[in-house]
């Protein structure tokens, strides 16, 4: 095991046998290679564990820990941080991977440790191929939370929340656990609300305009399930997100106009759920009404 290394690329695992490898292959292989890799166990039934031993054995960077239950991305995500020794911490889904780069050109861009948060592209993947995941970001700099706050602002579309996306500051990140409930299980938006925390601790943020990261289309997420009961906690995940941005950003007073952003689209996010699922009553038009109809500005930023 590497003492303090640049980074800490942390992936929680949870029945990916089919994808792991590849994850695998995409983290040890990296061109930095002072870096270290903390798989988080969070109790699956499938024989994913076993290829990740297999992996922790001709690999001293590799370091295991387990739940002692399955607990979710979220808490699984901040185990995993709590156990780290980077300088920086990058987050890699088990069933996405990494471009072979990217931990060197995301550490490269942080000058030396300069800058709080590094934000790359990624592409789509599905299916064998690659489509670029969304807008792509630019080269470009900011040297305040107010700068970025007003990037933001000015940008069509919903905050890029994606936790996976970025490398971070871990003293950050730390910070982060004095603010938030670690043991809250948390399936839908917890990137939105552990982002919206660091983004708010955070000064000075660097966008590269290299695509370092494959997202991939997974069919068993929950985010695409159609079970009734998953659709339920993924809109009360939504909602209590949204209570706690708000109850956040009033006692730490943070950012206004990032607060207005993350609030709005969270709300846009459980009226396309509710919609899509035919769980629509009169009380969420009435939220889509004051968020979106009334406004049109925000309905031109989200192109609703």
């Amino acid at each position: 095991m590497i003492n303090n290394p640049k980074a800490s690329i942390i992936i929680p695992v949870y029945n990916v046998e089919k994808y792991l490898r590849e994850c695998l292959d995409s983290a040890i292989n990296q061109s930095l290679k002072d870096i270290e890799i903390i798989i988080v166990d969070d109790c699956g039934s499938d024989k994913s564990m076993d290829i990740a031993q297999e992996y922790a054995k001709n690999d001293n960077r590799i370091k295991i820990i387990k739940n002692k239950q399955n607990q979710g991305p979220f808490t699984s995500r901040n185990n995993a941080v709590l156990a780290a020794n980077g300088e920086y911490l990058v987050f890699l889904d088990s069933d996405d991977f990494l471009d072979l780069r990217a931990c060197e050109i995301a550490y490269n861009a942080t000058k030396n440790g300069y800058y709080d948060v590094v934000k790359f592209n990624a592409y789509n993947y599905e299916n064998g191929n690659a489509t670029i995941f969304d807008k792509i970001l630019e080269n470009d700099s900011f040297e305040s939370l107010q700068e970025y706050a007003d990037y933001m602002y000015r940008q069509k579309g919903y905050p890029r929340w994606s936790l996976a996306f970025m490398m971070v500051k871990r003293d950050i990140y730390l910070k982060a656990f004095e603010i938030l409930n670690l043991k809250d299980r948390i399936i839908m938006a917890e990137d939105a609300l552990m982002s919206f925390v660091l983004w708010n601790l955070s000064n000075k943020f660097y966008h590269t305009c290299d695509i370092l990261y494959y997202y991939r289309q997974n069919e068993n997420s929950t985010t695409k399930s159609n079970c009734n009961n998953v659709i339920e906690k993924n809109i009360q995940d939504l909602i209590f997100v949204i209570n706690k941005i708000k109850e956040i950003s009033k006692k730490y007073k943070f950012n206004t106009k990032i607060t207005k952003l993350y609030i709005i689209y969270l709300r846009y996010c459980e009226y396309n759920i509710r919609k899509q699922h035919k769980k629509i009553n009169k009380i969420i038009f009435k939220i889509y009404n004051k968020y979106f109809k009334y406004n049109r500005s925000l309905r031109v930023k989200f192109g609703v």
